[in-house]
């Protein structure tokens, strides 16, 4: 295979992958996460709106339905790595977006905390499922030489459907309760059934684009449970993987820290200063937006930094910049003031440059004949670090200050900048992989 056939723009590809996969799954990353992420941020509509529950309640509710499903992260996403090693990776994406499309269908007709929470489980099985395949698709498909560039590019994409859930989705309610004069409710359940039709456009943009059977390194015949040790043994043996899984702990925390505690928080405040639901979704979606256009803009420095620094030192840098970002919002007098801005820009330039940073390492450090075991694992981390600050972060926000969740996770940023600091002082990184 030619090199120019090999490569997308800039982006060095292994051998079997065609540009066109990589564009495919480009897209899948910038429409799936969206889909995804947009859960948590019309979560305090939902509450507010189908019901019912005050504002004091709001927070440690906000975090139970977290918690619970995030449970299911936490216990599946390993068996779901080892299993895309043996199958593929695209009939496993495609059953899981379809679970989330069903899934939205449901959420609109929640109508008490049980039913919120058994939703939020259900739909869990397919967030989990497209966590762990656009991992596993972003470190099978680049060359070592350019994974720090696809991960970049797949930053800016999912960066792009962030801004997306601030811009359009999240100003859907609004739309339909001004426009099409439905209620409140109405417009909500309309917002999650174009939710779900968007879920089965997804899977079958991922049946016509994705590489599909197994990856050509893995070892088809093994046990599940053995592929799932090996996912164990890998962050034992190797403490850079290790380090990767941390981070994954700390950068899917700073997820739920954003697309969680910050929109309720910006929500509770528009609708305490006498904003309908629907307008005071509108406004959070505006500043949402703001923090995930900093994400997309930083995202190819991010990219550029993991391509010419030790991936570790990269990480510590990373960890740094959130550390900053979360910890500068405890000095915010007004959530909804000129101060949020610049604090909204180091909340965007942490968070893309924790995932990036761990998405990187994880990618050069993964042996390839278990990369999905791997990622599997590296996600499980992250489930387990959402299920911490969610577990955490509502009783802080409800019994001390909305800040407290960022204040949180800012400290566990700092903690593993000087983790990531010493990995890379005492070890060295793995030979290119491909």
């Amino acid at each position: 295979m030619s090199e120019q056939f090999n490569k997308l723009g800039h982006v060095r590809l292994v051998d079997g992958v065609r540009p066109s996969h990589a564009a495919y799954f480009l897209f899948a990353a910038f429409l799936g996460v969206s889909l995804t992420t947009f859960l948590s941020t019309i979560q305090p509509n939902l509450l507010a709106v189908n019901l019912g529950l005050p504002a004091e309640q709001q927070g440690q509710i906000s975090g139970l339905a977290l918690f619970a499903g995030e449970c299911v992260l936490l216990l599946s996403s390993s068996f779901i790595g080892a299993y895309s090693d043996r199958i593929g990776r695209r009939g496993v994406f495609v059953g899981g977006m379809f679970v989330l499309a069903l899934g939205w269908v449901l959420m609109a007709y929640v109508d008490s905390v049980v039913t919120l929470v058994a939703v939020r489980v259900f739909m869990s099985f397919g967030i989990a499922i497209i966590n762990v395949m656009i991992s596993a698709l972003m470190v099978d498909y680049p060359a070592e030489a350019s994974r720090g560039k696809l991960v970049a590019l797949a930053g800016v994409m999912i960066g792009i459907g962030n801004i997306m859930i601030g811009l359009v989705y999240l100003k859907l309610p609004e739309v339909f309760a001004v426009h099409f004069g439905v209620s409140e409710l109405t417009a909500i359940r309309y917002t999650l059934f174009t939710m779900a039709a968007l879920s089965i456009f997804m899977a079958l943009v991922v049946r016509i684009g994705i590489r599909g059977g197994p990856p050509p390194q893995a070892r088809k015949h093994e046990a599940y449970i053995a592929r799932v040790k090996v996912g164990i043994s890998a962050g034992r043996e190797n403490a850079r993987i290790l380090l990767a899984y941390f981070c994954a702990f700390v950068a899917r925390g700073d997820l739920v820290v954003i697309g969680t505690f910050f929109t309720l928080w910006l929500t509770q405040t528009g609708i305490q200063s006498g904003m309908a639901p629907s307008e005071a979704a509108a406004t959070t979606g505006g500043l949402f937006a703001m923090v995930m256009t900093s994400a997309l803009l930083w995202a190819p420095v991010a990219g550029w930094l993991n391509d010419h620094m030790d991936r570790a030192k990269a990480m510590a840098l990373a960890m740094f910049l959130a550390t900053v970002g979360y910890t500068g919002c405890a000095f915010i007098p007004d959530p909804l003031g000129p101060w949020m801005y610049p604090a909204g820009v180091l909340l965007g330039i942490g968070q893309i440059s924790a995932v990036t940073a761990s998405q990187t390492l994880i990618g050069q450090e993964a042996p390839p004949a278990y990369r999905g075991s791997v990622v599997g694992m590296f996600s499980m981390f992250g489930a387990a670090g959402i299920l911490f600050i969610s577990s955490i972060g509502g009783i802080l926000f409800d019994r001390i200050a909305p800040v407290a969740p960022f204040i949180l996770i800012g400290i566990v940023n700092g903690i593993l900048c000087i983790a990531a600091l010493r990995v890379a002082k005492t070890t060295t990184p793995a030979m290119a992989n491909n």
